[in-house]
């Protein structure tokens, strides 16, 4: 196989999540009144992860997906009804990965978005592998993501489950606390709103230019705009605007594609693993 001289970026299908499309989008189908009795709109939406095979720092995986058993008694009753997953095995983490010829213990890097349960749910996969001995996090998130389940002394909090993170075998945090670039062509962004500390990535590529990964940054184009709209799910407000308005700077700069956390239409027509770009 020939050297690699630039990053392959890979768009990986972890199933789908069912839920309220106000979930997404604040204020979706508002009533008004000649129309006060609007119905909900339930529809399905992708989780994703990404996958990165760089020249000098070799495989980086970015974010883990939902627990293989989520919907088999892992989850909490409120998110199995609230926002059901809908997956295949060949859905699974472990499924996705060897149709690039991998498992857990060939990631070298693994980069937490943030810790919500849909998408720190997988981390297990990795206890005592060298990935799992430094998972990159931004210190906010950790910080937040561990009061949440301890200091309200519950299992499952604001969409963080405390077993996803906590008490795993050979699983170390290595925390960030900004944007952080790995290497010339990888920026780790820092954009707070969704979450008190999410994390994006920016990849530059030699033949398809650059891609920014907002994961739930923006969950759909809808909330990225412009206008910016909120989600239903939202941290703080005024952070969420701010980065959304911080992407699009970038947007323009590089000239970048933007893929959004959780899109249907978006995904559909991205290169989904085992098809990448570069």
């Amino acid at each position: 196989m020939p050297a690699l001289n630039s990053p392959r970026l890979y768009f990986i299908s972890n199933g789908w999540l069912e839920n309220d499309v106000a979930l997404n989008v604040a204020l979706h189908n508002q009533g008004t009144a000649d129309f006060p009795n609007r119905a909900a709109e339930w529809h399905r939406v992708p989780s994703i992860s990404i996958l990165i095979q760089h020249p000098t720092l070799g495989w980086i995986l970015i974010d883990t997906g939902s627990h293989d058993e989520a919907m088999n008694g892992r989850w909490p009753e409120k998110p199995r009804k609230g926002s059901p997953l809908v997956r295949t095995t060949d859905d699974l983490l472990g499924a996705r990965l060897a149709q690039v010829g991998l498992k857990p213990a060939d990631i070298d890097w693994l980069i937490l978005t943030h810790l919500h349960l849909d998408h720190a749910g997988g981390l297990y996969h990795f206890a005592n592998t060298k990935a799992g001995s430094r998972v990159v996090v931004h210190e906010v998130e950790l910080r937040q993501a561990l009061y949440e389940v301890f200091v309200h002394n519950e299992e499952f909090k604001n969409a963080y489950l405390r077993s996803d993170f906590v008490g795993l075998s050979g699983i170390n945090f290595e925390p960030i606390y900004g944007d952080t670039e790995l290497a010339d062509d990888i920026t780790l962004l820092f954009l707070p709103g969704h979450s008190a500390g999410l994390l994006g990535v920016m990849v530059h590529l030699a033949n398809s230019g650059t891609f920014i990964f907002m994961s739930d940054a923006a969950y759909v184009a809808a909330n990225y705009g412009p206008p910016v709209r909120q989600p239903g799910i939202v941290y703080d407000t005024v952070a969420f605007q701010a980065s959304c308005e911080k992407v699009r700077w970038l947007e323009r700069r590089y000239n970048a594609k933007v893929i959004f956390g959780h899109d249907p239409q978006q995904f559909a027509t991205l290169r989904q693993s085992p098809e990448f770009y570069d």
